[in-house]
């Protein structure tokens, strides 16, 4: 995959993709950031595109894989090990990662399952109507990479990273609570 950035004319830029990003009110918010800043989009863009023959060199690769696989498969104590059925999972989502209309898709998953929380966490907003299989425009973030934090060992954030990746990660999908499930 190659990554470019770039400008959009302002006249190229769906409505949609201009809103505020979050409602600053989200109940059960955890006061991580009280009033986090409501974020819009800016006609900066990365653009994603799929390197050429990509899904036949990742078919040629897993039949290479699922030929071992069984090959390895036939020796004694070898089937208990299901190496066939492990190289057909890791096809499947290798080809998922193929389709960059997914990524799309999963990036506004995110962004709605984030809408309604007090946490200072963005995903890249896409611009489906400009997006395809093979190729993905989505907002620039100009951001921090988590590897640096990671990096930088133990320091003031390190509690509320950890806070909400495990609330990211145990709590999918989200549920938002109205007045009337409280009553």
């Amino acid at each position: 995959m190659q990554v470019y950035r770039a400008t959009l004319k302002h006249d190229l830029i769906p409505p949609s993709y201009l809103g505020p990003r979050r409602k600053p009110d989200g109940p059960f918010a955890p006061p991580i950031c009280k009033d986090p800043p409501l974020s819009v989009p800016t006609a900066t863009v990365a653009i994603k595109v799929l390197h050429p023959h990509i899904s036949e060199t990742i078919s040629r690769d897993l039949s290479i894989m699922h030929f071992f696989a069984s090959t390895l498969s036939l020796l004694p104590g070898m089937k208990w090990f299901s190496l066939t059925q492990e190289v057909q999972v890791f096809g499947t989502m290798m080809n998922q990662q193929t389709d960059l209309s997914l990524e799309a898709d999963n990036l506004l998953v995110f962004e709605n399952n984030f809408a309604h929380r007090n946490l200072p966490v963005a995903f890249p907003r896409p611009l489906k109507l400009w997006s395809t299989k093979d190729l993905l425009i989505e907002e620039f973030q100009n951001a921090l990479p988590m590897e640096s934090l990671l990096e930088s060992g133990s320091g003031p954030y390190n509690e509320q990273l950890a806070s909400i990746g495990l609330d990211a990660f145990l709590a999918r999908p989200f549920r938002v609570f109205t007045q009337t499930d409280l009553t």
